[in-house]
């Protein structure tokens, strides 16, 4: 993981810093197998959670990505991310939240879920990453935010109405419960059926997450 709760502050200089400083903790990794004779190992690869939550559609297995728009290693999994919707199957479903540890999380996770609630979900993503990431934009002002959302042919009174919702705010206080229950504490994050955690670690590499993902959807249909 690359983020914790401690390291965020309000000053964006500080958060490149502290980014730069950890963003090589994923080198040199190795793929273990464990005495079972699977590939990847409890409490190495994956951790399982001690309070397993409820999934939205039983009849699927659910993955879910614990994100911020401000982490750069979770702007680097997008690619990933897309490569494997491409080839999910039928009887998954990907999901994500958004991280709430302070204010400026919180907003970037309201503009998320107005984003979603307004059907611009899949423009809005790239967007907004690539606005924070490579603009140095924080999007955190009441008033850019109302034009930003401009770009995407919202209207100013539209935006406020659908970010001050019902629906929206209680979107933010879901994932924040389901953050806590998980008890994530950096980001990227996967949780996979409400039960396991995969992070990125010296055990498990960015580009192997989808693997171990993998690998526990198949645990769980067995």
């Amino acid at each position: 993981m690359v983020y914790t709760n401690k390291m965020f502050r309000n000053q964006f200089l500080l958060f490149s810093l502290l980014i730069a400083l950890l963003s090589c903790s994923n080198d040199d990794q190795t793929t273990f197998e464990s005495g079972s004779g699977e590939r990847f190992k409890a409490g190495v690869h994956y951790e399982l959670l001690d309070n397993p939550t409820k999934v939205r559609d039983p009849s699927k297995i659910e993955v879910t990505e614990v994100f911020w728009f401000g982490c750069n290693h979770c702007y680097a999994l997008e690619p990933y991310i897309a490569r494997w919707k491409r080839d999910m199957p039928l009887d998954v479903t990907f999901i994500k939240s958004p991280a709430t540890w302070n204010d400026m999380l919180k907003t970037h996770a309201r503009i998320y879920y107005t984003a979603k609630a307004l059907g611009i979900e899949q423009q809005f993503v790239p967007a907004a990453f690539n606005t924070i990431q490579n603009e140095g934009r924080m999007l955190t002002g009441n008033t850019e935010l109302e034009y930003y959302f401009r770009g995407f042919d919202v209207e100013k009174d539209r935006y406020k109405a659908v970010s001050t919702s019902f629906g929206v705010r209680n979107a933010v206080d879901q994932a924040d419960k389901k953050m806590k229950d998980w008890k994530v504490t950096g980001v990227p994050s996967l949780v996979v059926n409400g039960k396991y955690k995969v992070a990125a670690s010296r055990s498990v590499r960015t580009d192997e997450l989808f693997d171990v993902v993998d690998f526990l959807i198949e645990k769980e249909r067995n």
